[in-house]
């Protein structure tokens, strides 16, 4: 089995989220952000509204009533309501914030979108909500976007200034949390890119029945681009995407080891690039952490394993083991690359 019918092999659901129906949730599992006593995200409250002179004493009510409900599933009606109720209310940013993280937790990604859109518009610089609407846009076919998402959480973080009077064990958490999630939300955003082009490409390229002239001439800027030369530059556009893709990936890695999505997204961008041990790492990690991951990532390390080993499983429980210990002592990067990643079955 060679590489061509290894990327088949490999599910493309790696691209997207699991049956692209829980957006958000995946991409860092087991590290739900935690939140205030209000709900609201500690790292980046949502400043509370200048109180009018003239408010309604109802608005006020109803307000604090949402701060107070703990559950996503009793708290969504009262945000729908209070949203239709009161549309220019000065808690808005604050109410499609929490409206937000509720419907990422109900799984709800069209909701969670929605709201996430609202948060965005009244508070243009809340970092968690960043983090996660640059995910939901690659998920939706919008890369370009979501990178401009996780960037500007990128650079948001990087100037955020720790308050004197917050935990500094807590906010640090915190702080690596959504650095490991823009990262993420990076180097999803440039497999997808890389994806897309990719089936683009497949889709318009003719028949090849020769090869193209190895060296064509410059064309001309009024005639159309020889197709040789169009593949080329598209081959090269699609190798820098897995690069970035890879190198976010790993940065991720660095701030959240434990992260599932991410290392199941890196054995996907490993497997393009041609990097099969760095690959099979990857997804034995996947395979051992919770989350929704799980069985895609045995089957497809499973089948890599095979095709690198003459059709043998034969050292995959050590490998395992060895992956086990490894995210049990906080070690999330991979493998480093090596010279011997050699097209399966070739030994």
């Amino acid at each position: 089995m060679n590489l061509r019918s290894l990327s088949i092999v490999l599910l493309l659901a790696g691209i997207c989220l699991p049956e692209r129906h829980d957006v958000g949730a995946a991409p860092l599992p087991a590290q739900a952000p935690p939140s205030s006593e209000t709900g609201k995200l500690r790292i980046y409250d949502v400043p509370e509204p200048v109180e009018k002179l003239a408010q309604d004493p109802g608005e006020r009510e109803d307000f604090l009533q949402l701060k107070q409900s703990g559950e996503p599933a009793q708290r969504t009606p009262l945000i729908e309501a209070f949203v239709q109720k009161y549309p220019e209310s000065n808690y808005l940013g604050q109410v499609h914030h929490m409206a937000t993280l509720d419907y990422r937790s109900l799984n709800q990604p069209e909701k969670m979108f929605e709201h996430g859109q609202e948060t965005l518009r009244h508070s243009p610089d809340n970092i968690p909500i960043l983090a996660l609407m640059a995910l939901a846009h690659s998920d939706k076919g919008d890369p370009d976007r979501s990178i401009q998402l996780a960037t500007r959480a990128l650079g948001r973080l990087q100037k955020i200034v720790r308050p004197a009077n917050t935990d500094q064990q807590q906010w640090e958490a915190e702080y690596r949390q959504y650095m490991a999630q823009s990262l993420a939300g990076l180097g999803h955003a440039y497999l997808v890119k890389y994806e897309m082009e990719r089936q683009a490409s497949e889709e318009t390229s003719p028949p090849r029945e020769s090869a193209p002239d190895p060296a064509p001439p410059e064309p001309d800027a009024a005639q159309p681009k020889d197709t040789g030369t169009a593949t080329a530059a598209s081959s090269r556009l699609g190798t820098l995407h897995l690069a970035r893709a890879y190198g976010y990936l790993t940065k991720s890695l660095n701030e959240e080891p434990r992260s599932q999505f991410v290392h199941f997204q890196l054995g996907v961008v490993s497997t393009r690039l041609k990097r099969y041990p760095q690959a099979i790492d990857a997804f034995a990690r996947a395979s051992l952490l919770e989350g929704g991951y799980r069985e895609i990532s045995r089957r497809n390390l499973e089948s890599l394993y095979r095709v690198t080993h003459q059709n043998s499983l034969d050292g995959l429980q050590d490998l395992l083991v060895q992956a086990r210990a490894d995210l049990a002592g906080g070690n999330g990067k991979p493998a480093p690359v090596t010279g011997d990643s050699a097209e399966p079955g070739s030994e």
